[in-house]
């Protein structure tokens, strides 16, 4: 064997320093994309309030906290309900069904909002939706990160750590085939 083929093989240290960078390349790269997602505290996407949630005579979240500029979409779970504002008009005021939903307009300004379902108000089906700077959506139920995100995150990083260890069992085990040709 003479110099060039001991310098282009693959040895342990090289192989792991090589694989340790990659991770860390990778790593980072995914922590810069997952900040770029995240949204900021002005407005944004409508969050959701469920509209007799199983067939209960409630809102859910009863209380839900937004920043200004944002919608809230409300969508009906089960039958014979409607939403009335206290004040203003951004509600919906027809009897609805189950599947059925609406999206308010965006909401400008900070304060408290209050809203009853006309039918069961006696009931006690009422809710609040509070518009303050910074908005911290409190009583929001989706999650900060989709859930096929994460299971995307967790097959891609399975897949990487068994190809490493695969390489290194390969290495460490495999043999040497140059020798077993004489």
């Amino acid at each position: 064997m003479d110099d060039t083929d001991a310098d282009s093989s693959v040895n342990r240290r090289g192989f792991l320093r090589t694989a340790a960078g990659t991770a860390a390349v990778a790593g980072a790269s995914g922590t810069a994309a997952a900040q770029e997602d995240s949204g900021g505290s002005g407005g944004g996407s409508a969050k959701t309030v469920k509209v007799g949630p199983g067939g209960s005579l409630s809102f859910e979240p009863s209380e839900l906290t937004v920043a200004p500029g944002t919608p809230v979409k409300f969508s009906w779970e089960s039958d014979g309900h409607n939403v009335h504002p206290d004040d203003g008009d951004w509600g919906h005021q027809p009897i609805e069904d189950k599947g059925f939903s609406f999206t308010t307009p965006p909401f400008q300004e900070t304060g408290e909002h209050s809203y009853v379902c006309d039918p069961h108000a006696s009931a006690g089906m009422k809710g609040t939706i509070v518009v303050q700077e910074g908005g911290a959506s409190s009583g929001s139920s989706e999650p900060a990160i989709p859930g096929f995100a994460k299971q995307l995150g967790v097959a891609a990083s399975t897949f990487l750590l068994s190809t490493l260890g695969l390489a290194y069992f390969f290495m460490r085990y495999g043999g040497d085939f140059e020798g077993s040709a004489e």
